[in-house]
Order: C-alpha cells, then structure tokens, then sequence
C-alpha cells in the first residue's frame, strides 16, 4: 500500500509540474485593448524640486516603458553649449536621465520628453511629458503664452519649438544672427492646437524665435526648416492676461489645450535661402535654347551674355516665374542659319555676385552649351562589326524558321482534317506534305512575309509643340489660350477660321431660309469675328478672344503653318468643337474691397477658394475701393484668401530671418454672423464686403 501510496504521490507531483509549467507560458486571452498611456508613479527627484545636486533623475511608471525617437522628442532647456544631451535609459519600469556633467548651478531646468515615451506591450505613448527641477533654491515660474500658424495657410502648425532667447543675444539691427551664434535661455514645443505655454521664465526681455525642424536636429536650417520671429522683444511680467483650459475628448479627438487670447503669434515661412548668386547649372535642352539656372530664388542681375559665333541681335530673353532661371532663344533670321548652328557653343557671362562680405561684385564664367540631336523616329544605326552583324542574322533565320513552322503546323491540321472527310486512312504528317493534291484544298497562306519592323512604317512626328489651355464647355471671361514651346516668328491669323455651329436654317438670314438646301441633321456654319492677341514680351502666348454667347456652339480651324516658330517649324492643322458654358448655371461671388484713407499704398491678391484650401479663382493687383466680379463657379462652398502685396509683384512673398522681414500678410475674411463660409448658387450673386482696415488688424 505505501508503494501505491508513493506511486500515486509521484504522478500528481509530476501533473502539477506540467499544469504550473503551462500556466507560466500561456497569455491572457480576451478583454478589452489597452489603449492608457503608461502613468508615473513616482519620480526621483520630485516634480519641480529645487536644490538637485546629483546627476541621474529617475522616472517610474506603472508598466514596462520603451523610448522611441528620443533624439528627436527630447529636449533639454537649457540646452548644453557643446549641443549634447543627458543620456536617456529604459530600467524595468523606469527611464533614468543621466547627465554626463554636473548641472550648472541656480538653473531652472526643463525635460521635455515630447511622445518619446511608451508602453511596452501597445504601443501607447505618453504625449507632452516634461519634468521640472531646478539646481538652485528658486524656480523660474513665469509664464507666456502663444501660437504658432502657417503664414500662407494659416492653419495650425504642430510641434514647432519656440526659442527664448536673452534680447541681448543679438544687438546687430540689420542682421539676425542669434538663432544662428546664441544660447537659447529656454525651448518649448506646440502642441497638436498650435499653442503652447512658456513656464519656466525670468524676469526680463526676451528675444523669441519659432521653427519647425522638418530634419529633427534641433537647429534652424534655411531652406528647410519653416521659421518666425518677433519684431519686437517681450517681458512675461509685462504681458496681458489669458485663459487657458482643457476641452474634453470628443469622437478620435482627445483632450485639447485651449488658450484665449494667445500673448505670442508666430506666423511661419519657409525663407529662400541666403546665397551668394553664382551659376548652378547651364544646359541647352532645345536647339534655339540656352537655359541657365542660379542658385539664388531672386532675379539674376545679369550684365552681359555674349555666345562665341552668334550675332547678338538673334537672342532673345526669358525669364523663370522666381527669376533664378533665364532662356535666351536663338531666333536667326533665316533657315540657312537656324541649321547651321553649331552643336556646341560657348559664351561669356558675367553677372552681380557678392563678395566675402556680401559687398556687390561683378563676377565673369565661360559657359558651355551642348545639344545633342536625338530624333525619336530615326532607325537605330547599324552596328559595323562582323559580330554583331553574324548575330543579327541567327535572330532573323531563327524568328523565320519559327514563322514557317508554325505555319507549317496550321497546314497539317486543316490536311489532315480534309484527308479524314475523303475517307482515307490514317497517315502520318510527312505522308501529308507528299500529298500534293491536298495543296489547292487547304486554304493557308504559307508565304514567308515578314512583320513591317515598329519603326518602318512609324509617322513622323511633328517637333513643332504647343499646349490648348481651354476647357469644354469654355469660360468666355477665360477665352482660348495656347502656350508654344517656342516663341513664334509669325502668325497668319487671316487663315484662322472661328464659326457658330447652329441647327438647319436658324443661323441663316430670313430671305435665304426658303432657298437653302440643308442636309437633315448638318449643322450651318456662321463666320464668328474674333481677334489674336500674342504676347509680345515672350512671343509664346497666344489667346483667341470672341464675343463668345452662352450655350452656343463653335468650331475652331488652324489649319497647318499657320503659326511659325524661330525654328522654322509649322504647326499641324487643329480642329475643335466646343460649348460656351452657360452663366445660369453656375454662381457669382461679387468681392466689394471698401475703400479707406487710412490704408497704406499696397495692392491685394484675392482668392477664392474651396473649403478645404484649393484656389478655384484669383484675381492679382486689387485695390480698394473697387468691387470683383467672380463669375462661373460651380454651386459649392467657398471661402475668400486675401493676401497683403507690398511689393505689387501679384505673387505672395516669404520672409527673410537674416533681413527680419515679415512675410506678406494673409488673412482668411471672416462673417461675423456666418463665417467663413461663402455659398454660390446657380444663377445667384453673392456679395462679399471686405474691411481691409478691419481684417489686416486682426492678429
């Protein structure tokens, strides 16, 4: 009995074993996803301690934490002048901060550890965490408020940091050097509103930057990061009062910092990049062109150009939208000339440039421009060695014999299948082919004939290339412009033929109706005046105006060569048919800009727009007192972008940190009853008042 006693103990020992075994390895199944961000339970030093003298700082959560992108999330304010920062550790269940030296003394210190934290198993992230101490007997407490917005789009901007800087960082007052060479006192970070909340500052001016760092270095970049500043500097004892609140999740949005009204506003641009101008590249894509590009995104201050073998009186100047790129066209005056240009010409350049010290200078290169004809429909040239010629020919008599035996293959079939229906008996294929009476019943085309090659028989295709900016049905405000590649040397506008389409005799005078034979169905054709206005600067744009009449119908006819470019080259015959769209049924935005003394001397560039930011219509050099008519929109809803011009230059311009130039400013109009919001309806006017005074003073 105590053998069975024992034997029995040993196998539910063993059982238990397993049982516990499993246990320890299987996970919980089931229950909802956890979706809670990790949570501290206690730090080492405490939050916002004062007099800290050691080197680590301990943080410790509820559950198993990991770092991610710590690099980029973790900021030390101040920052370390050698640009280093704590080393960053995960420990069990906390994050240990160590500092490589001791911290400087009587500092209030800042760890913004941004979303860098999460937990282990979800994934979840602890979003705008920052731990506070200080290193001396007193914190820095005071506090500023702001926002930051994109200048152009005036949308919110997400994670920019917000440098403070002492306002005696920077004295130079004709160029900002101090997010370049100084020591910010303080980093801040916005939040997913675009607001943030300054909260360890000191009594005195400050000098305040933001940026947007796209690289995640932490230091502003020109050309690639977006920057603002602050024209003048700020106290926090000095500033006004603001409310700030948390407003609660709602539906995937969690909670949201509120503040009104924001003390800063920052509006951010990206700035063109401070260069000294030299030739970037120089290429010669087209025969007739020379294309030369700059560095620098502002006109080129070219003194003069001069090709080696060209006449000067056959170039012609174009200018890119920003003026960093310039075309000269060679136009010679006769054909002879224009094919004897040669493939290589060089030239002489010279251009104002800056020195060292940014001092105007004159600076001279030789250049050289290379065109290297490349016809789309020419054959490939022939190899001239022995080997490739014997391997052309195996792939000829291989792509044939593959021809004849399918052919072949055919053949057999259809013989064997008329050889059944005689009632012969059953042959083999080569006692088929020795049938010679089975040649005139088999109906299949044995011949070797080759394939036409893709590019024999390939049409030439015309080099002479233009562009048709006009939609069906057409705008009549918009008329019918076309873009060339090339500027034009001529125009026969006497062989452009525009004509109203209508139906049978309609369109025909009264005393003709009875007499006219039309076919049912046709449509008559009535002569339509119109006019051709080119652009005589670039000679490149070319527009059709008409007294075009709503819901009409018309036929345009360029038959071919009527347009000569400078390289000779006509164009080929185009024919259309379009509408003329109809005004009742789309809607009418009347922009009335009020008209004010007190206004200073600038034009406007209005902008209609879709609701989520697309500009549907643009009207530049408005001035006040004036009213726009918007016409042929769509029934939707719109909202009005005004943009300030300085500059009358009909384009909206950046910012320059270097120079502290602001950005021309955009405001979005804004209804006090309605909003934004801007309804057009079919066949419906709408008016828009616009204050300028009133709406550029808003922040």
């Amino acid at each position: 009995m105590g053998t069975i006693r024992i034997r029995y103990l040993f196998f539910a020992l063993l059982a238990a074993a397993v049982f516990v075994q499993c246990a320890s390895i299987a996970q919980p199944q089931g229950g909802p996803r956890d979706s809670l961000p990790p949570l501290i339970i206690s730090t080492v030093p405490a939050q916002r301690a004062v007099n800290f003298k050691g080197k680590r700082i301990a943080l410790n959560f509820n559950e198993y934490v990991v770092l991610r992108d710590q690099q980029k999330e973790f900021i030390v304010s101040p920052p370390n002048p050698n640009g280093s920062k704590p080393l960053l550790s995960v420990k069990g269940r906390s994050v240990l901060v160590d500092f490589e030296q001791q911290p400087d003394s009587n500092t209030t210190y800042r760890l913004d550890f941004g979303n860098s934290i999460a937990d282990n198993n979800e994934g979840n992230r602890l979003g705008n965490y920052a731990f506070v101490f200080s290193t001396g007997p007193d914190l820095d407490t005071l506090l500023m408020s702001g926002l930051t917005i994109d200048a152009q789009t005036r949308d919110s901007v997400i994670g920019a940091m917000l440098f403070f800087f002492d306002a005696k960082a920077d004295s130079v007052a004709a160029y900002d050097s101090t997010l370049f060479k100084a020591r910010p006192d303080a980093i801040f970070r916005s939040d997913s509103s675009g607001f943030f909340l300054a909260d360890i500052l000191k009594d005195k001016d400050y000098r305040v930057y933001a940026i947007l760092d796209k690289n995640g270095n932490q230091r502003y970049e020109s050309g690639t990061d977006y920057v603002a500043m602050l024209d003048t500097v700020y106290n926090p004892t000095r500033m006004p009062d603001f409310d700030m609140w948390i407003e609660p999740a709602t539906g995937r949005k969690g909670p949201r910092r509120q503040i009104d009204p924001p003390q800063l506003r920052f509006n951010l641009f990206l700035e063109e990049p401070v260069r000294r101008q030299t030739v970037l590249t120089n290429s010669r894509p087209e025969r007739q062109k020379l294309e030369i590009v700059f560095n620098a995104i502002r006109p080129a201050e070219i003194v003069s150009f001069a090709p080696v073998g060209l006449d000067s009186t056959w170039l012609t100047r174009e200018n890119g939208v920003k003026g960093d790129t310039v075309w000269y066209w060679i136009a010679p005056p006769t054909k002879e000339d224009a094919d004897a240009l040669k493939d290589t010409i060089r030239a002489k350049i010279t251009y104002m440039s800056q020195d060292s010290l940014w001092n105007p200078q004159l600076r001279s290169e030789e250049l050289t421009f290379v065109h290297r004809i490349i016809d789309p429909n020419a054959r490939r040239p022939r190899s001239n060695s022995a080997y490739a010629d014997s391997v052309k020919q195996v792939k000829e008599a291989r792509r044939k014999a593959k021809r004849a035996a399918k052919l072949q293959k055919k053949w057999i079939k259809m013989a064997r299948h008329i050889s059944r229906r005689r009632g012969d008996p059953k042959r083999t294929d080569a006692e088929l082919l020795a049938d010679s009476t089975l040649f005139q019943q088999v109906d299949v085309d044995t011949t070797q004939t080759d394939k036409p090659r893709r590019n024999d028989e390939l049409p030439v295709r015309n080099p002479f290339g233009f562009e048709v900016m006009a939609a069906n049905p057409l705008n009549p405000e918009n008329n019918i412009r076309l873009l060339f590649n090339y500027p034009l040397r001529s125009v026969d506008e006497a062989r452009i033929k525009l004509t109203k389409l209508s139906e049978g005799q309609s369109a025909l005078p009264s005393r003709d109706r009875q007499t006219a034979e039309t076919e049912p169905g046709k449509k008559t054709e009535t002569p339509e005046p119109f006019t051709v206005e080119l652009d005589t600067l670039t000679r490149r744009q070319l527009t059709i105006r008409a007294d075009w009449r709503a819901d009409d119908e018309y036929s345009l006819l360029i038959p071919d060569s009527v347009f000569m470019n400078i390289a000779f080259q006509g164009n080929d015959t185009l024919q259309s048919t379009f509408k003329v769209a109809d005004s009742s049924k789309f809607g009418t935005v009347i922009i009335d800009l009020g008209a004010d003394d007190l206004l200073p001397d600038y034009e406007y560039i209005l902008e209609l727009q879709t609701m989520d930011g697309k500009t549907y219509q643009r009207v530049r050099h408005a001035v006040p007192g004036k009213s726009y008519k918007l016409r042929y929109l769509p029934a939707n809803k719109y909202r009005l972008r005004i943009t300030e011009d300085r500059n009358k230059n009909g384009e909206w311009d950046t910012g320059s940190l270097v120079q502290r130039r602001q950005p021309e400013r955009i405001r979005i109009w804004e209804h006090p009853a309605t909003g934004r919001e801007i309804l057009a309806k079919e066949n419906w006017d709408v008016t828009v008042p616009v204050n300028l005074r009133e709406l550029f003073e808003q922040p």
